[in-house]
């Protein structure tokens, strides 16, 4: 696991602004939107659950809300709204994730991560091609997300190739929904499938935790 260096007070002090500016212009965004446009509120919704959905190590799923949205609204606008929702959470993970790494029961379950190990051999070599290929791709994002913060990799950059890996990605998982119009009952199964398997995650991380000494 790398270690967190100690950000200056001036880019603290950046990174706090950004993720509140951004975030309440988000919140004001969504809020016009769900005014001005009711027809588009089920795309807000979603793009507001997309911002939870991928901060810091979230455990909860986006692709059943992305399939939702993606029974009434048009793919590109899911995949839009999606990527806008990582966003706003990349920049928040930015102001967050150098306190959030620290914690010991984050730790335990990132020094044993494999994927972390993985990407540590990468991010060295070629971090933007990373980062795109882990926005595009099934697999854990947040190692490569918590490589980036740690080694002070530039926010914008990271934002490009979000955008780069994340649309192309909702895209297709929103045609995907929208050949599926998967039922409520349906989608609700499966994202109480996903949630049972973040549950275990988390039981099994505490248990490890409580059973190494302090």
């Amino acid at each position: 696991m790398p270690e967190v260096p100690t950000p200056s007070a001036a880019t603290l002090r950046q990174r706090r602004t950004a993720a509140v500016v951004l975030g309440g212009s988000a919140l004001a965004a969504a809020g016009l939107v769900a005014v001005l446009a009711p027809g588009y509120r089920g795309l807000v919704w979603y793009g507001l659950y997309a911002i939870p959905a991928h901060l810091l190590v979230s455990f909860l799923a986006n692709e059943p809300m992305l399939f939702a949205a993606a029974r009434d609204y048009h793919p590109g606008l899911v995949a839009l709204t999606g990527t806008a929702g990582c966003i706003v959470a990349i920049v928040l993970d930015y102001a967050l994730i150098g306190w959030f790494v620290t914690r010991r029961l984050v730790r335990t379950e990132l020094e044993d991560s494999r994927a972390v190990r993985v990407a540590q051999r990468v991010f060295g070599k070629a971090p933007f091609l990373l980062i795109v290929a882990s926005a595009l791709l099934p697999v854990p994002f947040y190692p490569v997300k918590i490589l980036a913060i740690a080694r002070n990799y530039p926010l914008r950059r990271f934002v490009a190739a979000l955008i780069l890996g994340r649309v192309p990605r909702f895209w297709f998982l929103a045609m995907v929904g929208d050949r599926l119009q998967a039922s409520n009952s349906a989608l609700g199964s499966f994202g109480a499938a996903l949630a049972l398997i973040a549950g275990w995650g988390i039981w099994r991380t505490v248990r490890r935790n409580r059973a190494r000494p302090t």
